[in-house]
């Protein structure tokens, strides 16, 4: 299950294209016109937004975390971020579903909010910069998604 906010967080799982096609997938995010494009013909189940330190939303998130989860029982939950991947991780934890972390791009050297979150959560926990590293010292470096 790939979930992510929509602009840059889906435009890097959109960049690992190549890994994902392959497989069985679904995608959690936001109901925007640019994600109906991009993810044209893809099972998506659309997010609960804003996310941004809105508790509400976390809540609504985590109840269609737990439905999503608990019906699709998927191999991981992969994402990029941001608010809407808080829920999900701590849904797919408590059901031992793998969980895996990508460090957004464009935080070089100040971590997100929702990777200081999800990091203690993740099996793998990726950055893109060895900078990052900094605040993830366990981290995969998988170099840069952009």
């Amino acid at each position: 299950m790939m979930v992510s906010s929509g602009g840059g967080h889906l435009a890097q799982l959109m960049n690992l294209e190549e890994l994902w096609r392959a497989h069985e997938r679904s995608w959690v995010t936001f109901d925007l016109p640019e994600v109906h494009a991009l993810l044209e013909g893809e099972t998506t189940h659309w997010a609960h937004f804003p996310t941004t330190r809105n508790i509400p939303n976390a809540v609504r998130n985590a109840g269609l975390a737990w439905r999503l989860l608990r019906a699709e029982r998927p191999d991981a939950v992969l994402t990029t971020g941001a608010g809407v991947s808080v829920p999900f991780f701590l849904v797919a934890r408590l059901l031992g579903i793998r969980t895996v972390f990508i460090e957004c791009f464009d935080r070089i050297t100040m971590p997100t909010l929702s990777g200081r979150l999800c990091y203690p959560l993740s099996d793998v926990f990726a950055v893109q910069w060895e900078e990052q590293r900094k605040h993830f010292p366990d981290a995969v470096n998988i170099g840069a998604l952009m």
